[in-house]
């Protein structure tokens, strides 16, 4: 994996092989799909291609026809769309055959990271017909228009095969048989990717219906994980944050449309016409344009560090999409949201106490989640599950790596731990609309439903909210977010029109696709979906440990002398921090980062460059590329669409 593992838009892409508008359906002889709103698309005998409103993003549907194989099929569409094509192949494997194809494959490219290209070729066969989707251009531009690409993705059928809908249909019962078969495909999963442990409920409108765990809470340690161990549960603290400004809007101390410069004059962005007309519901809506920008508080923040200083990394921020037009993840943006929610509630408190005591009053004590807290010396001093992920030989370790105190000072959007208990009865009160289970009112429905209105588009039929996501894939409305930290993978899952939900919490970093699949899954079992969700986990589990193999087989641990020889002994970036650089007996390298430190080896690029890349579980494929300099060599690290130099100090 490069730079930060797989990016989001990587991810995205990926995941929507596992399971704004929509745009006019497209279509060629073979395949069927939808159009990115505000792309333009042409069309020609055989070929649709659909370019982003930026000019240098192109998705390309080529029929192909009888081919000898998936490989063929990929060359073929290459030899149409582009006859100089000459990358090598970074591997290709097969997915899961759903939404009607007999036959998935997956195929990535050899691309450099200074590059910052995305090269990707997905060859579908239906019967004995064969169509490719070429998918190039900026890693910048992929990553902020990821959800609108996924929805061309997750609607790419073969031709005349219908989505299913099961709009209308009444849920089978959510049953202990049901309940059994999911636990059953949890464990095949885990299995899959040698997941330690995870913990688990399931509930329904009455309430948490079975809760427990599997697994242990630390590989190599007998300890079990139950239902009140506690995770760190990322973003899945967004959902909760924006409850608290749900109940604020009840008690008339916030309004959705107020503007955020009104509620908290200090506030600012790096855009004035932007911050001039962002209201409450920008703050956590992911529809603002700004992007992500997350390694300026992975690499600096830590428990120590001041809450206002969510608000200084934001002031310089400029977004990188127009407002409105595209989904775009900002967790500094998100933690604006709680720490202004805190200032309403608590006014001349400090900014981080602010929002803890606004939380305890208005969120956890009411509904009884005594396990959930922001303090990590709390999480830690009892019952907890250890973050986990595949070292760089694909085996699976304890996390050396723990970054789950970075977040802490923009804990609003992703600081709390919590167990399967108290993560169930947080999901119970969205099933339940703010309905406690005494039958009086944690917060109106208005309020509370507000957060679910139809954001920026996700997915096919899928948008993002306020600190959720709803989804109507399917024709099955699903209301749901996931949380990850390196290490931590947890979601939430309720089926409103069925009255039922679950929770899962795992500790490794390599359970993302678990989250996805368990949602197909409970489709599958509530409804007689065709079952896909088990054959996307196998398939998914074999393409991500090729993938982890052939980083293997090109990196070079210890790393390459020469690249050592080049290096300063220390480096200083003003928006990252420093890294001092500890020479080993054995010819090893450590990069320590301050908050944390790895292992490092080397890997060689296409381009002939080379990057040092991170071997310690759970940070093991993220990288630093590697630039020339007088004397030292200078090294860069980046995310999609920024990056940044630390310089050689001496």
């Amino acid at each position: 994996m490069r730079g930060l593992g797989l990016s989001f838009a990587a991810v995205m892409f990926w995941a929507a092989l596992s399971g704004a508008s929509l745009a006019d359906p497209r279509s060629t002889a073979i395949a069927a799909f939808e159009a990115p709103d505000g792309w333009t698309t042409d069309v020609a005998p055989g070929r649709v291609r659909t370019v982003s409103p930026e000019g240098d993003v192109r998705l390309v549907v080529i029929d192909i026809g009888a081919a000898s194989n998936a490989a063929d099929a990929v060359l073929k569409a290459w030899a149409a769309v582009d006859p100089s094509f000459a990358r090598k192949v970074r591997f290709s494997t097969q997915r899961a055959a759903r939404e009607g194809w007999d036959e998935t494959w997956h195929t990535e490219y050899e691309v450099s990271p200074d590059e910052k290209l995305f090269l990707v070729a997905n060859a579908y066969r239906r019967d004995k017909a064969w169509t490719v989707l070429v998918a190039s251009g900026p890693e910048a531009t992929v990553d902020k228009r990821s959800g609108q690409i996924r929805v061309m993705i997750d609607t790419f059928r073969p031709l005349g095969v219908a989505a299913e809908d099961f709009a209308g249909k009444t849920a089978r019962p959510f049953d202990a048989k049901a309940r059994a078969a999911i636990k059953a495909f949890w464990t095949d999963a885990m299995a899959a990717y040698a997941i330690p442990g995870m913990a688990y409920a399931f509930i329904d409108r009455n309430g948490v219906v079975e809760e427990g765990g599997m697994g242990v809470r630390t590989l190599g340690q007998a300890a079990p994980i139950d239902a009140h161990t506690r995770f760190m549960i990322a973003s899945n603290t967004k959902g909760m944050t924006t409850l608290l400004m749900a109940r604020l809007v009840d008690a008339g101390k916030l309004n959705w449309d107020e503007r955020v410069v009104e509620a908290d004059p200090t506030f600012k962005i790096g855009d004035p016409a932007v911050l001039n007309v962002m209201k409450i519901r920008h703050l956590i809506c992911a529809c603002t344009g700004m992007p992500r920008q997350d390694l300026e508080w992975i690499m600096t923040g830590g428990v120590d560090t001041p809450a206002d200083e969510a608000f200084k990394l934001l002031a310089p921020m400029k977004p990188t999409t127009k407002f409105g037009e595209a989904f775009q993840y900002s967790n500094l943006l998100a933690s604006a949201a709680g720490y202004v929610a805190g200032h309403v509630a608590y006014p001349g408190v400090e900014t981080g106490a602010a929002y803890d005591k606004a939380m305890r009053t208005y969120v956890f004590e009411p509904l009884g989640m005594k396990d959930t807290t922001f303090s990590k010396a709390v999480a830690v001093g009892g019952d907890h599950a250890d973050p986990h992920g595949f070292d760089a030989d694909g085996k699976m370790a304890v996390g050396t790596v723990d970054k789950s105190d970075s977040i802490y000072f923009a804990r609003p959007a992703g600081g709390a731990w919590s167990s399967a208990h108290d993560l169930a009865l947080y999901a119970l009160n969205e099933l339940r609309e703010g309905v406690l289970p005494g039958g009086g009112r944690l917060v109106s429905a208005d309020a509370l439903l507000a957060r679910r209105n139809q954001g920026m588009v996700t997915g096919e039929a899928t948008y993002y909210g306020m600190g959720l996501e709803t989804s109507s894939r399917w024709g099955v409305k699903i209301v749901h977010h996931g949380g990850a930290m390196p290490g931590y993978k947890t979601d939430w899952i309720i089926l409103p029109d069925a009255g039922v939900g679950l929770v899962m919490l795992f500790n490794s970093e390599e359970a993302w696709p678990i989250l996805d699949a368990t949602r197909r899954r409970l489709v599958e079992l509530l409804y007689d979906a065709r079952p896909e969700a088990s054959a996307t986990v196998t398939t998914g589990a074999s393409a991500y440990r090729a993938n982890l193999a052939k980083e293997r087989s090109l990196t070079a641990i210890p790393p390459d002398p020469a690249v050592v020889a080049q290096l300063a002994s220390r480096y200083e970036s003003p928006e990252l921090g420093f890294i001092d650089v500890k020479r080993q007996a054995d010819g090893g390298v450590i990069f320590d980062f301050g908050s944390f430190s790895s292992r490092m080896g080397t890997r060689k690029n296409e381009d002939g460059s080379t990057n040092l890349v991170m071997l310690d579980p759970t940070i093991t494929g993220w990288s630093l590329s590697t630039r020339p300099g007088d004397k030292f060599t200078a090294l860069v690290m980046q995310d999609a669409q920024h990056e940044y130099v630390y310089t050689p100090k001496r």
